[in-house]
């Protein structure tokens, strides 16, 4: 099947995204849900009691420990106090800029178009990555899946799916961001 680009580079140099609206409704969606986690893990105390194991999971996965020895947890403690809130700063500015670039503009062709410049490139890369990997922990990815072989029936079907389409737009994001042709069974 033939699928329409979409990512491609401007002449004016700036990256142009072409999206479906109900992609551009997904991404707001995973956005807004890390802005969720990410309020968990900048509170001051923390995440709550009661508070997801699966989120608690994807925080460690988005923060890994600075230190992996168990005998430096002192250390530890402190690289999270002093480096934390900047990592989580980073975070957040990077989905204010995905949300903030969505592309709006409709086309003829049934899809939206925007355009993006080196900080929204970046965010957009930022965030791809965080939502992979917030479901992929959610979802316990390891090299050996095969989401095609998951039918409809199964629970976890849905966010395989939609794992496997941010793989694939990271993906385009990537070959276009690296200068390469475009993807196999890709044409504009």
């Amino acid at each position: 099947m033939i699928r329409a680009r979409r990512f491609e580079r401007a002449k004016d140099g700036q990256l142009v995204v072409r999206l479906h609206p109900e992609e551009v409704a997904l991404l707001r969606r995973l956005a807004d849900e890390l802005q969720e986690l990410l309020d968990k893990r900048g509170a001051a105390d923390g995440p709550a009691e009661g508070d997801n194991e699966g989120d608690e999971a994807v925080l460690s996965r988005l923060f890994p420990r600075a230190y992996l020895d168990p005998t430096e947890e002192q250390a530890e403690q402190e690289w999270q106090r002093f480096s934390s809130p900047d990592l989580v700063a980073l975070r957040v500015a990077a989905l204010r800029n995905l949300v903030d670039s969505l592309p709006a503009t409709e086309r003829r062709d049934g899809r939206v178009e925007g355009k993006l410049d080196e900080e929204h490139e970046a965010a957009w890369v930022g965030v791809l990555n965080d939502a992979r990997l917030a479901i992929g922990t959610r979802l316990g990815v390891t090299e050996d899946d095969d989401y095609t072989a998951r039918g409809p029936d199964d629970p976890s079907y849905l966010a395989w799916q939609v794992y496997a389409w941010l793989t694939d737009l990271q993906a385009d994001l990537i070959d276009v961001l690296l200068g390469g042709l475009p993807r196999a069974g890709t044409d504009s």
